[in-house]
């Protein structure tokens, strides 16, 4: 059927969304691998944190029961942020496209909301050695504060990725993953979230048979052990992580997934498609994670 002016928008919409919606699904999620993916149905979401009890006591006979504080600490707020883009097509370009170029718009629309998504959760990670979080030192930091005292550390000093490091990552997050009581929550490593310049070393250390990087025949003991993350949108190419997805508290709430609508302007001929999402991210607690720079 030929275009009509009254409906050339509405002809164009299903065609547009089905392609809006394959551009942004066109490759794997890569910040879901790492991300609690939430739904929110409110305007903020919030965390809180609050102290547990310390060691049981030993209970005399027919005497009372030791009680316990609790600690009010820090909140954490999470604020939905809206992203939008539009595009605008003339009748006579849907008229005269011999060339599928209309059919790129809403393509480069749809990868434009998937880029969004990934560099803003991704901002989450690289910024987490130098933006200070809701216990006002960044998320990787060597003086995480304790509700009932002291400091824990989920900071390494940097050092490039090699089996020796990582081995030392790993039992640096069961050694100093603290809750706020300052016990050991037995933190165990699962993942290895790496820049794609590192992937193949990761990958190395990982799956070889032997130890990597060295000519003796050691068993490589963390074979298998853990697996390997890589996120295109890490800036450092040095830097990697640990995460325990049991303890990571990194979250991303979607408030509105990706949205496509269209509207026609009836005057000019002229219609007009726009991609709309609303969501927040960040992190409720610095425990699941440790973090390394890299050598400068």
């Amino acid at each position: 059927m030929p275009l009509q002016s009254v409906n050339f928008q509405a002809l164009l919409e299903p065609k547009f969304r089905k392609i809006f919606f394959e551009a942004y699904s066109e490759v794997p999620e890569q910040y879901s691998k790492v991300f609690n993916v939430k739904k929110s149905t409110k305007a903020k979401e919030y965390d809180y944190h609050v102290s547990g009890t310390g060691v049981w006591e030993e209970k005399q006979p027919s005497g009372p029961i030791a009680e316990d504080t609790i600690e009010h600490g820090q909140e954490v707020t999470y604020i939905h942020k809206s992203y939008a883009k539009m595009i605008s097509v003339e009748r006579e370009l849907a008229d005269d496209d011999q060339y599928n170029v209309i059919d790129k718009l809403p393509r480069s629309l749809g990868r434009g909301c998937r880029v969004t998504v990934e560099e803003t959760a991704a901002a989450i990670i690289n910024n987490g050695f130098s933006s200070n979080g809701y216990d006002g030192v960044p998320l990787f930091s060597a003086s995480h504060p304790l509700l009932r005292g002291g400091t824990a550390s989920n900071l390494l000093t940097g050092a490039d990725l090699s089996d020796s490091s990582l081995k030392l990552a790993i039992a640096a997050m069961r050694t100093n993953t603290l809750t706020q009581e300052g016990f050991k929550m037995q933190a165990n490593a699962k993942q290895l979230v790496v820049h794609p310049d590192n992937e193949f070393t990761a990958l190395t250390l990982i799956n070889s048979s032997q130890t990597a990087g060295t000519a003796n025949n050691d068993k490589n003991v963390i074979k298998d052990r853990l697996s390997v993350v890589v996120l295109d949108y890490l800036d450092d190419s040095d830097a990697w992580f640990l995460r325990d997805p049991r303890l990571s508290e990194t979250n991303f709430f979607w408030r509105v997934k990706p949205e496509f609508k269209s509207t026609e302007i009836f005057d000019n001929m002229v219609a007009k498609y726009r991609g709309y999402c609303r969501f927040s991210v960040g992190y409720s607690d610095w425990r699941g994670w440790i973090g390394n720079p890299g050598e400068a």
